[in-house]
């Protein structure tokens, strides 16, 4: 009997775990490594510990764009293969348990990855000059009110661009943002708006199942766009991401990182350290701010 293909065991897995597109295609793309390193078309067989362990290894020499792999893609790649592989082992598909060794993955300090209040204003104000339609609605109305709502609630773009009017209240300035839409579809969250944002809404309000922003363009050209948006704008692009590390930011400048782990809506609270922009909100004091200032003006002691 053939042993089983890796091919099929990440075909496998991903119907076991109900996995998205975006997350079979990172496992496509792992597989097409492995088969490069390998040589040959991989199988269970080939989840061997000293393997695997030398692919992670030639994995971290490579580079990619110029520069070296990171260390977290590395740990990505090993993640995603113990995940099928104790899968694998459990279904006795495979002959023992993963035993990789531990890629180290250094903390870095986050550092400009947000936009400023001043930088989103800019943005809207650019975008109220955009011409023509965009999913059927003026593309000033468009762009503004969507950087608007990014900024006021920090969510995702799929989550927004899912959004349908019966989902917004313009009255209570509330949304609805429901679990199905948003990274993990595990529960619904609501999120506040402000007065201003409801009253640039309301001229454009639409049937209740019809959707708030429609991209009616190719995907991948909605973050094109926003690049020419910052700019023209004089903003430093930072992708719609930016937009929520803003939101979190001016979170924990008000109310501290527990704020800003309820704004972002992580599981794992420790997740929020790579959203807050310490040059928004600074993450720690200096540790020279505890020494008592140094008198250098008055008179110096002669020598003994």
């Amino acid at each position: 009997m053939e042993p089983m293909t890796l091919a099929e065991l990440f075909e496998r897995y991903a119907d076991l775990r109900n996995l998205n597109p975006k997350t079979m295609l990172l496992y496509g793309m792992l597989l097409d490594r492995l088969r490069a390193f390998l040589g040959h078309e991989p199988t269970v067989l080939d989840l061997d510990d000293l393997e695997i362990s030398r692919y992670l290894r030639a994995r971290a020499t490579q580079s990619w764009g110029g520069k070296m792999v990171r260390p977290a893609s590395v740990q990505k790649d090993k993640v995603m293969l113990q995940a099928v592989w104790n899968l694998a082992a459990r279904k006795r598909w495979a002959k023992d348990f993963p035993e990789l060794p531990r890629i180290k993955v250094s903390k870095s300090i986050p550092t400009g990855r947000a936009y400023t209040a001043e930088d989103v204003a800019q943005m809207i104000r650019q975008a109220r000059h955009r011409r023509g339609r965009t999913g059927g609605k003026l593309s000033c109305w468009w762009w503004a009110t969507l950087i608007y709502m990014a900024y006021c609630t920090g969510e995702r773009a799929t989550a927004l661009l899912s959004l349908k009017w019966g989902e917004l209240d313009l009255e209570r300035r509330r949304v609805l943002f429901r679990g199905e839409t948003r990274k993990g579809q595990s529960h619904d969250i609501e999120r506040d708006f402000t007065e201003q944002l409801a009253a640039m809404m309301l001229p454009q309000r639409g049937q209740p199942d019809e959707l708030v922003w429609n991209w009616d363009r190719a995907r991948g050209s909605l973050w094109t766009s926003l690049k020419l948006l910052c700019r023209l704008s004089g903003v430093r692009y930072r992708g719609f991401h930016g937009l929520r590390r803003t939101r979190a930011s001016y979170a924990a400048l008000a109310g501290g990182t527990a704020a800003a782990t309820q704004v972002l809506d992580h599981s794992d609270p420790k997740l929020q350290e790579r959203y807050v922009d310490p040059t928004i909100c600074p993450t720690e004091q200096s540790s020279v701010d505890c020494l008592p200032p140094l008198d250098l003006e008055g008179p110096s002691k002669p020598a003994a």
